[in-house]
């Protein structure tokens, strides 16, 4: 491999280890009632949109929170010498 695809796979590598991913299927929610509880939270640091989950009165808002966490377990699996707090985690 040359130094310059091995330097740009390193890049990707890197990149990829920032970002935790957690996908919800066959969920018996509406789309329209989660895209509103999901508007809630996008863009919301971690902490702060599992404190907007945790009280909001919305069923889809329990859903959305077992996911956040899945995300979060996910992100600590690839970088488990880093805390959650120092990361500055959001959600997107």
């Amino acid at each position: 491999m040359g130094s310059r695809k091995k330097q740009m796979a390193d890049a990707i590598k890197d990149a990829k280890k920032q970002v935790a991913f957690a996908k919800l299927n066959n969920c018996p929610t509406s789309p329209r009632k989660m895209r509103l509880v999901a508007d809630l939270v996008r863009g919301e640091r971690v902490e702060k949109a599992l404190n907007i989950l945790k009280f909001s009165q919305k069923e889809a808002s329990n859903r959305l929170e077992k996911l956040l966490l899945s995300a979060i377990a996910n992100w600590q699996a690839k970088n488990e010498d880093a805390s959650i707090e120092d990361a500055e985690l959001f959600v997107q």
